[in-house]
């Protein structure tokens, strides 16, 4: 299997407060948290979710599929985010030499860390109410990773739910190739980044790529 992901790979940006401004519309006076409200209640009434999961579902398979990750870090759906397990059941069958892994967070050191995992494999409620794997023998450091967004702008800046689990997990990991994952109506028309803050390296929603990745897939599939 060739290294994929290190063709697309492009070094992490540093991102500080300044680089991407204005603050949304929706947020002024740079609350995130009211933002992240509204967007949660959003997608929670999200229209026609089955067409659109169908389609994100497809995008995720293609994506993943051109990359080729030896290890893709995934998570369990929660509060209304798109659900990437139909994409890795099928992605289980394209790629059977891909392993798969899922997060485990520690609430107290306010960490998280990846399990090996297959898609058939059992799942038991973790912290926060979200599923994990019930094995949790095998520690990995997956070299690409699906994120789920509450929501995005198109350059690529995430917004979480801002417990920041994610942006330490990537802290010194600049080569995970990373992949947030959103519905369209998650799109902000700008967000103010802070310190610690990641770019994405690519974007998928039920219509488009977004990202500094975007246009390297693009050439890939011309």
């Amino acid at each position: 299997m060739q290294d994929h992901v290190g063709k697309l790979h492009r070094p992490k940006l540093s991102v500080s407060p300044s680089s991407l401004t204005p603050i949304p519309r929706e947020s002024a006076g740079e609350d995130r948290a009211a933002l992240r409200r509204s967007l949660l209640a959003r997608r929670e009434q999200l229209p026609d979710r089955s067409a659109k999961e169908a389609a994100l579902t497809a995008a995720v398979v293609r994506t993943v599929t051109a990359i080729e990750p030896r290890c893709l870090g995934a998570y369990c759906a929660t509060r209304g985010e798109f659900d990437p397990m139909p994409a890795l059941r099928q992605l289980a069958q394209a790629l059977p030499d891909m392993q798969f892994a899922l997060p485990v967070v520690d609430a107290v050191a306010r960490q998280m860390r990846f399990m090996a995992w297959a898609p058939d494999a059992a799942l038991q409620t973790g912290t926060y109410g979200i599923a994990v794997p019930v094995d949790q023998s095998r520690e990995v450091e997956p070299d690409a990773l699906l994120l789920p967004c509450v929501g995005f702008v198109p350059a690529g800046l995430r917004l979480g739910y801002g417990g920041g689990y994610y942006d330490r997990y990537l802290a010194g990991r600049g080569d995970v190739y990373t992949i947030g994952l959103a519905f369209d109506l998650c799109e902000l028309d700008a967000l103010r980044a802070e310190p610690h803050d990641h770019l994405l390296d690519l974007v998928l929603t039920e219509t488009g790529r977004f990202g500094l990745g975007a246009g390297l897939l693009d050439e890939r599939e011309r």
